[in-house]
């Protein structure tokens, strides 16, 4: 696939103007001239300049990779503006954060990078306590999900569904950055989110109107208003609280996740989880 061929596809996603928050598979596009850096520069091309491209810049630390029970914790990994971003988050992410013009948050585990005028604006939202920021502001934005060849399990707008509802399970945890100082400073972080494998579930729900799909080399390219994510994704909390509970016996993330929202059922109904609004 050339520039020519990208730029083509990209179109037909009617992308101009746009706030999307980008999940992208290299390998989903075939072979492509030019690889990541030239599926960034088409992104940036189609949006234009008074749209905004952000994408996932998720590090591995020891607050959501932790080793195998009897295996040795490592020395954990101090974040910093230019820490590569993990693996299983693609190498589309890996090169946007590195362009010239994208800025990245300072959020230990969670960072997002955003190319575009309202780029500093959309990433200035984050905190430690909320990892959701940027995310939230591309929702009031009226922004977009862009799956590249990927599924609802990498859309991570879903959960600000999650925390609307206030499920039990959104975690604390603690991870390291470098200060401005330049030293590592341990940090508390709440409102971390676990495993989204379950998030799926709502390929079955979309209105095949509001989303906007063309075929790739291998998938499909899909734009959906986050709106309607995160609006569908709120019923279904609500018709069934433990919907985002993947069925992987040896998930870590979503054992723990039935062990908060077990207790919780025990509570009185006044320390209960909260509704969704």
């Amino acid at each position: 696939m050339n520039r020519t061929e990208l730029n083509a596809l990209l179109d037909q996603l009617a992308l101009r103007g746009n706030h999307v928050i980008v999940h992208a598979s290299l390998s989903s596009f075939g072979h492509v001239e030019g690889g990541a850096v030239a599926v960034c520069a088409a992104l940036i091309d189609a949006v234009g300049d008074g749209g905004t491209v952000m994408m996932p810049a998720f590090t591995a630390t020891e607050t959501w990779f932790r080793p195998a029970p009897g295996e040795p914790r490592a020395r954990p990994v101090a974040f910093h503006g230019d820490l590569s971003v993990s693996r299983p988050v693609g190498a589309i992410a890996e090169v946007f954060r590195r362009l010239p013009g994208v800025l990245r948050s300072n959020h230990p585990t969670h960072s997002f990078a955003a190319w575009g005028r309202h780029a500093r604006e959309v990433l200035s939202t984050q905190r430690d306590n909320n990892p959701f920021g940027p995310l939230k502001k591309i929702n009031i934005m009226r922004g977009h999900v862009l799956l590249l060849g990927t599924s609802l399990q990498t859309a991570t707008v879903i959960h600000i569904a999650e925390e609307r509802f206030g499920v039990p399970y959104l975690s604390r945890g603690t991870a390291v950055r470098v200060n401005a100082a330049g030293y590592d400073e341990r940090v508390v972080l709440e409102n971390l989110p676990g495993c989204s494998a379950a998030f799926v579930k709502l390929d079955a729900c979309l209105e095949p109107a509001k989303v906007k799909s063309v075929a790739m080399a291998r998938g499909s390219a899909r734009k959906i208003p986050v709106r309607h994510l995160v609006q569908l994704a709120a019923a279904l909390l609500d018709s069934d609280p433990y919907a985002f509970v993947c069925d992987q016996p040896d998930c870590a993330s979503c054992a723990g996740k039935r062990a908060a929202l077990a207790a919780a059922e025990t509570r009185p109904p006044h320390a209960g989880q909260k509704t969704a609004s």
